[in-house]
């Protein structure tokens, strides 16, 4: 029988298709080094099913089970949008849709697959015909089950081939398993559940695992969630102050994870940031992005049909009820504002903010993992990444629902969203503002939880802000700016950013150490460790009822919260495998210490001490995506000027503007939005013509000139300009595939084609051809692209040239039609080395000829030896220069607390100081967190924080990274 016409079952159709296109895909070439006992894998499989809220699951041999393969027919049409450009620029996307594509044009084999994981999920309390929302989630139950446990079964498949071995996922719709089958081998039942599986070439023993939790709504509706939200002291304005005609939009690009992509918090951060390997450095994060990355493509589309008339009390309820019944864990509608919605998008393009109403949603990050973890180890990014992934699935779910009734709707996720969030959480009700900063806690998940927002023009009655005594609360406690690892949170009192009020964070801090830690993979340890996570002493009603009456018994919660060792670690709940990405593109256990920490209830963190610095609207960057490096100490400057509340509204009253941030004045676009025109694969070099979208002229160039163009934000890459300068109509380049590289080349074969969007900046000339009576031109392999402009300049002067073309092979002469059918061409010469014309530069060489030569490091050497030995100009094009090598670090002493300490040339001081028997407070390791901080008494350093002003450089020292300046010298620190 069909569903309901109003059910949401008919929304679950794209993302049930989706993640049928991409069940399967090629597995890892390089095996991961992972436990051989089978027993042991079964039982991560299983806990990692668990993690993702599988209710039962079996690990049962495959033999005899492939049966008639069943296939979903909407793939077909869905599959043609993993060809569509993604909007976001979020880091890695790319190379995650390139994945998609591949995966997606081949059929899944799976008989050869000896071992399987079957998942069950348990059917939900079918809705009463009286209770809100009946008509939306009425007939749901199968479509409910089959996305959450494809989900699953898409994700822990992902898994496996990324740990290097074959694996598919089997979903109700999509299969060629007998799952009823499999769940009988494995002793689970087969009604009242959702079947899915995953069929492997992994070894596996055979076990069991079922959860042991109530239904929340056996006795609740389903629009009331499964928190007693209802039993909150609503307000009519959040109780942190938001002085809306004054809160500044700000460009999307100053996410400082975009951030980070860019460069602007500098080449390490970069690095790390590439491809997104602050992700994809742990295994099971990996597996999740993938997903993550498909759902993009489903966030947002056209209304389909007229709008249908709804009540809006009953459409905000029914929109509860049919989150709730999905799956979210709380859910909140509030108006969307204008100033919630950034100024720009990824892209640079202005938003005008479409939806009046917004629709926050909260997802759990897993309290029993948590409890196992440091919040900082090798699961962190999982948990925030399965949350993620949750909302991203039921957002663009509901999303989609809301715009089969005929109106607009946008799931904005962590890949790819409009809007700020913490704000509209407010206004929806689901928490309050926390000394973690953007961080809004809720009562009954605390800050354990990731968010997502759907905005829409649906009409929808709104929910209230709540106070429970937050404010308070945290006022009288730190212990998440006490156990921060990069001292990133404020143990002082909140202020004014960006008109609003808050406790603002350092996020540089915080994004460099989540970005870069070595000892896990991101960074939740705030979350953790904070009294309101549910697993400290307010997992206890009577504990959670004082901190919400009488919040002002913060600091004797906080102590009593110590006392009792809640925020530590209970070994018994880990069951993940410490693994990181290794440079061969397999996983194998970490060599780095992991981030298995306790609390440090002894540390006393005083807002005194901390040197911290934010980035207010005058201090973002402009919204195109180019770089543009952060100014620490602008930042720190921002941090000291930020008023209290008190004294923004009285400077603000009183006419005084310079209280107020606002966004610099637009200036102009360091990038041109160009369009790939043709794209023409020659071998391992692609020539891409490159246009205006709207048919204009591009900017003038000189022979010798290049764009830097934007691969991905990560890669931002420089390429020589060829052919014609004076075609103004089109640029030209050509770009070499190597493998071996940093990956920019590589990735822009994968993804560009005709009709992709680009970015580029104007064309820059660091290797200008200066005409003279006779001029050789030398251009090895992909390096002959600038000597063609320079080869159709001197023949338009009528100056005799030659311009000789090296390559190894005839086949690696890409651009030889191109000069072959220039009107110069008898100017040109071809050599070939396999051929036996390898060109001699010595007798190529004449007195008095200006050589211009660009290619391979041995061409260009012996260019320029033979045109010394002629006593002859030889100019040369460097694309790649050598990274500043790293500072040495050479052996000193420090003089620290009357003691005389030698510190060797493999050891920071503040390693020399634990060793010594001093005590040292060590979080970061990475100098940005200031902890380990002392006053400089005498002796010249050489400072290698990220934390200092320049200022206090003059009086203080970082331990765990500066050394004295000089190789044997003296630092005495008090």
């Amino acid at each position: 029988m069909a569903p309901h016409p109003h059910s949401i079952a008919h929304a679950t159709t794209e993302a049930q298709a989706m993640m049928d296109a991409i069940r399967h895909g090629p597995a890892n070439p390089v095996r991961s080094r992972i436990p051989d006992d089978p027993t042991e894998r079964a039982r991560h499989l299983l806990a990692f099913a668990r993690f993702s809220d599988a209710d039962l699951a079996a690990t049962v041999p495959a033999a005899g089970t492939h049966g008639t393969p069943v296939r979903n027919p909407d793939m077909g049409a869905l599959t043609a949008l993993l060809d569509r450009q993604t909007k976001t620029l979020a880091a890695g996307i790319d190379l995650i849709m390139a994945d998609l594509r591949e995966s997606a044009a081949t059929e899944a084999v799976s008989a050869h697959h000896g071992h399987a994981l079957i998942l069950a999920i348990r059917d939900p309390r079918p809705p009463r015909t009286d209770e809100p929302g009946h008509d939306w989630i009425a007939d749901a139950t199968a479509a409910r089950g089959a996305i959450r446990a494809s989900e699953i079964a898409v994700v822990l498949a992902s898994y496996l081939r990324v740990l290097g071995w074959d694996a598919t996922a089997h979903t109700p719709t999509t299969h060629d398993v007998d799952l009823p089958g499999l769940a009988r081998r494995g002793g689970l039942p087969t009604d009242g559940v959702t079947l899915a599986a995953v069929t492997t070439t992994l070894p596996l023993a055979e076990a069991r695992m079922e959860t042991a939790s109530k239904d929340p709504y056996a006795r609740r509706p389903y629009h009331l969630g499964p928190h007693p939200f209802e039993s909150l002291r609503r307000v009519d304005a959040p109780t942190t102050y938001i002085d809306e005609p004054n809160v500044p939009r700000v460009p999307k690009r100053a996410d400082l994870f975009a951030r980070a992509q860019f460069g602007d918090l500098g080449p390490k951060v970069q690095r790390k940031a590439t491809a997104g390997h602050y992700v994809r450095k742990a295994a099971p994060s990996a597996a999740q992005r993938r997903l993550l990355g498909a759902l993009v493509l489903l966030q947002d589309g056209a209304p389909e049909g007229p709008p249908q008339p709804l009540d809006p009390q009953a459409a905000a309820e029914n929109v509860k009820a049919a989150s709730y019944f999905l799956g979210l864990d709380a859910v909140g509608i509030s108006r969307c504002p204008d100033w919630a919605w950034y100024s720009h998008d990824a892209a640079g393009d202005p938003i005008d903010p479409p939806h009046p109403h917004a629709i926050s949603m909260i997802v759990d990050q897993g309290w029993e993992t948590m409890e196992g973890a440091s919040g900082d180890d090798w699961i962190s990014v999982a948990q925030s990444m399965r949350a993620y992934l949750r909302f991203s699935l039921l957002g663009s779910v509901l999303a989609r629902h809301i715009r089969r009734l005929g109106y607009s709707a946008k799931a904005h996720t962590v890949l790819d969203g409009e809007v700020l969030q913490p704000p509209l959480l407010l206004l929806a009700g689901l928490g309050e503002v926390s000394r973690i900063g953007e961080v809004i806690l809720n009562p009954f998940l605390g800050p354990r939880l990731k968010s997502g927002v759907v905005t829409t023009d649906l009409p929808l009655a709104h929910d209230r802000p709540i106070d429970f005594g937050l404010q308070t609360f945290c006022d009288g406690c730190n212990k998440c700016a006490r156990e921060c690892p990069s001292g990133a949170i404020t143990a002082g009192p909140k202020t004014m950013f960006n008109g609003y009020e808050i406790w603002k964070s350092d996020s540089q801090k915080c994004a460099t150490y989540r970005i870069t830690t070595e000892g896990g993979a991101m960074c939740g340890r705030c979350m953790k460790t904070c009294p309101w996570n549910l697993q400290g002493i307010f997992a206890e009603k009577p504990f959670r009822w004082a901190a919400m009456k009488m919040p002002r018994l913060a600091p004797a919660l906080q102590r009593l919260d110590d006392a009792l060792g809640r925020g530590g670690i209970d070994p018994s709940k880990k069951w993940w495998w410490d693994l990181e990405l290794q440079p061969d593109g397999g996983y194998a256990p970490t060599d780095k210490p992991v981030n298995a920490r306790g609390i440090s209830p002894g540390l006393e963190v005083r807002a005194e001490d901390q040197t911290m610095a934010v980035y207010p609207a005058p201090l973002t960057p402009p919204p195109a995506p180019y770089p543009y490096p952060m100014d620490r100490e602008a930042g720190i400057a921002a941090h000291r000027a930020m008023p209290s509340v008190a004294e923004y509204k009285r400077r603000r009253d009183a006419g005084d503007e310079t209280v107020l941030d606002r966004v610099p004045p637009a200036s102009a676009s360091p990038v041109l939005r160009l369009e790939v025109a043709e794209a023409e694969r020659r071998g391992d070099v692609m020539l891409l013509t490159l246009r205006d979208p709207t048919g204009a002229d591009l900017p003038a160039w000189d022979p010798g000139a290049h764009v830097d163009l934007m691969v991905a934000p990560e890669y931002l890459r420089p390429y020589s300009l060829t052919g014609d300068p004076e075609d103004g109509a089109a640029y030209r380049i050509a770009v070499l595939r190597e493998d071996a590289g940093r990956g920019g080349s590589t990735l822009l074969h994968r993804i560009f084609a005709v009709g992709r969007r680009v970015f580029a900046a104007p064309p820059a000339n660091h290797f200008p051809l200066d005409p003279q009576p006779h001029t050789l031109l030398l251009g090895g392999g992909i390096g002959v692209t600038p000597m063609i402009p320079m080869a159709w300049a001197l023949h338009r002067a009528g100056l005799p040239f030659a311009l000789h073309y090296a390559v190894p092979t005839r086949a690696r002469a890409a651009l030889w039609p191109e000069i072959a059918a220039a009107p110069w061409a008898a100017s040109a010469t071809l050599h070939v080395s396999d051929e036996g014309t390898r060109a001699d530069l010595a007798a190529l060489t004449h007195a008095k000829t200006q050589t211009y030569a660009c290619g391979p490091d041995a061409l260009m050497r012996a260019a320029q030896a033979a045109g010394a030995a002629r006593g002859i100009p030889v100019s040369v094009e460097l694309f790649a220069p050598p990274e500043e090598e790293a500072r040495p670090s050479r052996p000193f002493t420090l003089i620290a607390g009357g003691r005389r300490i030698e510190v060797g040339a493999d050891e920071t001081a503040a390693e020399a100081m634990i060793a010594a028997g001093l005590s040292v407070d060590v979080k970061c390791a990475d100098g940005l967190c200031g902890v380990c901080r002392r006053r400089v008494v005498a002796g010249d350093v050489d400072h290698r924080d990220h934390v200092l002003s320049e200022a206090e450089r003059a009086d203080w020292m970082i331990t765990c990274r500066s050394r004295a300046a000089e190789e044997g010298g003296t630092v005495e620190i008090d």
